[in-house]
């Protein structure tokens, strides 16, 4: 029996310590559905603890499964694996306060259903001298994942009740187990319950990494991105504008700037509605990055203008491009739910010269330039240097009609 018990509890142990980090990151990923359950309940701040709590509460649940398996197969005692198999039923309620958007009960549930559970344990399967000390092991590394980092009475509440409960399975005096276990086995158990432990403190703190990662990834996104059309944000292409300008210099290669404006889009918000306005402006970046180089800065400078910069690329190369763009504008329908919304651009062309000092003036440039192509009736192009310093640059480009 206690050859047997051994044989299959390392037999658990190879399996689980043999996993690449990959495959297990991969496992993780695969339980997004449960993680995310009831995400649709929190704010963008509140999401990364909702995950937190659904993947401990994940682990416990698959954990004592794994315990009560072993419980009936290596040690032949259904009822004691039933008997632990119950705490699984109750990490599922924390599930349930997630979903319905009570996840600080559901944060203290898991950790009470936990502390319950291992002080009860030894009562259940093992010897009278099973050792407790899996409570210092995830405890506090749980806690700190789990709880936000202003709630200090949490986390030290909760370690110091891990202590206590500690100090009383030392001191207070234990009745026969429901299972007699060997000497032999009981160790083989209690090393098999501390190194799953351990592997889910380990989970749970790479889980909590690859959140942070991602965390950071959205913070840096919203300073330089804009967030609906996927492009650049104004901050960032003006920055941008101003490093290829001086790298270009030092070249002595021109940079041009295409500024574009849909022609009446007030329109659209006015008559179906901002959301419907938003997919119009998805659908015509997607549009504008379809038709220039891949690499080539693209931003949505503010509400329905948007703004290209092209490197290396002189002022007839610009022109010629601009005309491209607005053709495609022109042929472009966005089909939405309810309506089909078509709409022409009116857009200006930057290059730089000797007047021109900074980027950011190329892309000043090219928005007066668009200004002045609506004055003359819209849907045209028109081409302004920077200073006006070549005034034969200075052309008004017109569909032909």
């Amino acid at each position: 029996m206690a050859a047997f018990s051994f044989l299959s509890l390392y037999l658990t142990f190879a399996t689980l310590c043999s996993i690449p980090s990959q495959t297990i990151e991969e496992m993780i990923n695969s339980l997004n559905p449960l993680l995310n359950l009831g995400i649709e309940r929190y704010d963008k701040l509140q999401i990364h603890h909702l995950r937190m709590v659904n993947l401990l509460a994940a682990l416990c649940a698959g954990g004592t499964l794994l315990f009560s398996a072993l419980f009936w197969f290596a040690f032949g005692s259904p009822s004691v694996a039933l008997l632990n198999g119950l705490f699984a039923l109750l990490y599922v309620i924390s599930f349930v306060l997630t979903r319905e958007g009570l996840l600080k009960i559901a944060k203290y549930w898991v950790f009470i259903i936990f502390f319950f559970q291992q002080f009860s344990l030894p009562l259940f399967v093992l010897s009278d001298n099973f050792e407790t000390e899996m409570l210092l092991l995830v405890v506090p590394t749980a806690v700190v994942l789990v709880f936000d980092p202003k709630e200090r009475l949490p986390r030290y509440g909760l370690s110091l009740i891990a202590i206590i409960l500690l100090f009383l399975a030392k001191t207070i005096p234990s009745a026969d187990p429901i299972l007699a276990l060997t000497d032999a086995n009981a160790r083989a158990a209690y090393l098999c319950v501390i190194l799953i432990l351990v592997l889910a403190s380990v989970a749970l703190t790479d889980f909590y990494l690859i959140d942070l990662h991602s965390i950071d990834e959205s913070s840096r996104r919203l300073v330089h991105d804009d967030l609906l059309t996927e492009t650049a944000n104004a901050q960032s292409i003006y920055n941008q504008a101003d490093e290829l300008f001086f790298q270009t210099q030092r070249k002595q290669q021109p940079l041009s700037v295409i500024a574009i404006n849909l022609d009446d889009f007030r329109q659209i918000n006015e008559m179906h509605g901002r959301n419907t306005g938003d997919q119009v402006l998805i659908h015509y970046a997607n549009l504008l990055q379809e038709h220039i180089s891949t690499g080539t800065p693209i931003s949505r400078l503010y509400a329905d203008t948007f703004v290209i910069l092209l490197r290396n690329v002189n002022a007839s190369d610009a022109i010629r491009l601009a005309e491209q763009l607005k053709i495609a504008i022109n042929r472009s329908v966005v089909l939405l739910e309810h309506t089909a919304v078509k709409r022409t651009a009116s857009l200006g062309v930057s290059t730089s010269n000797q007047g021109c000092i900074a980027g950011f003036q190329l892309i000043d440039t090219a928005l007066v330039a668009v200004k002045n192509a609506k004055r003359r009736g819209k849907n045209k192009i028109q081409s302004v240097s920077p200073k006006n310093i070549n005034p034969m640059n200075n052309r008004d480009y017109c569909n032909p009609s």
